[in-house]
């Protein structure tokens, strides 16, 4: 019986030390590769309907900027015009001053006179020889298209309208036209 122990006690000691111990077999695991996990962040309709409508006033707001830089931009044009306008017109008024009074000068006077009066006497001269009258002078007024519209004798120091000459100088067919731009009065006197 001894034995018997002994082989049973054996038996057990080495069952218990085969369980304990490990063999010295390598394992190798194995390695799963893992998919990357997308955190899906889930929104509610609230908070999406938030973000869209944040999106849209950020695009309004744009909108807003892009046609306040436009109407800027035509508002710089247009006050660049109006100064150029002005500018225009500035320059505009001097060169009528400067021309009325180069205008109103005794010199331009005297050069206009002499210009009526030669225009007067190449087409009028003969008919005023012809016309039998006694007078010291004679006094044309032109309308600013240059027609005849009064014509007067200077006799014994006074002007006398002449309406007879007047039709006579009517009749005459003018060689060149003379338009004086304004009404003036052409006085000859009677060599």
């Amino acid at each position: 019986m001894k034995r018997t122990t002994f082989t049973a006690l054996g038996l057990a000691a080495l069952t218990v030390i085969a369980c304990n111990t490990a063999t010295k077999e390598n394992k190798v695991e194995a390695v799963k590769t893992l998919q990357p996990i997308e955190n899906i962040v889930e929104e509610t309709t609230t908070q999406f309907e938030e973000k869209a409508m944040e999106d849209c006033i950020a695009y309004a707001k744009m909108q807003d900027e892009i046609k306040l830089m436009e109407a800027a931009a035509a508002q710089r044009e247009a006050d660049s015009i109006a100064t150029v306008e002005l500018e225009l017109k500035k320059a505009l008024e001097k060169a009528v001053a400067a021309k009325k009074k180069r205008e109103s000068s005794p010199a331009y006077l005297a050069q206009k006179a002499a210009e009526a009066e030669a225009w007067f006497k190449a087409n009028y001269e003969g008919v005023v020889k012809a016309y039998d009258s006694n007078y010291e002078g004679l006094r044309v007024k032109l309308n600013t298209e240059g027609n005849i519209y009064e014509v007067a004798l200077f006799v014994n120091g006074e002007w006398i309208k002449d309406q007879n000459l007047m039709k006579q100088l009517e009749k005459v067919e003018v060689t060149h036209e003379f338009e004086p731009g304004k009404a003036v009065a052409i006085t000859v006197k009677n060599a």
